[in-house]
């Protein structure tokens, strides 16, 4: 079974997926630091850069598809924008 991780982060989602028996094919993850962590502990899987520029015909057959959602607005660093609350 075959997994394409979209919007990847550090790979939590392809670390769970190898735990469940699937391979995964390639990664896609725009930041610099989390595309470092990703070639470290994944050595020899792709990663793109831009989800946009994805050819869905490369991973014809994939079993799972995941992606991640922005990270920002729950981090404990930087202004935390997307928490704000209005009273």
């Amino acid at each position: 079974m075959k997994h394409l991780d979209l919007f990847s982060g550090i790979g939590g989602f392809a670390l769970a997926a190898q735990l469940a028996g699937f391979e995964t094919v390639a990664f896609c993850e725009i930041e610099d630091y989390p595309r470092r962590v990703l070639e470290k502990n994944f050595p020899g899987i792709p990663i793109h850069n831009d989800v946009r520029y994805i050819n869905g015909e490369d991973y014809k057959g994939t079993t799972l598809i995941t992606g991640g959602y922005p990270c920002q607005p729950f981090s404990l660093a930087g202004k935390r924008g997307g928490c704000l609350l209005y009273t």
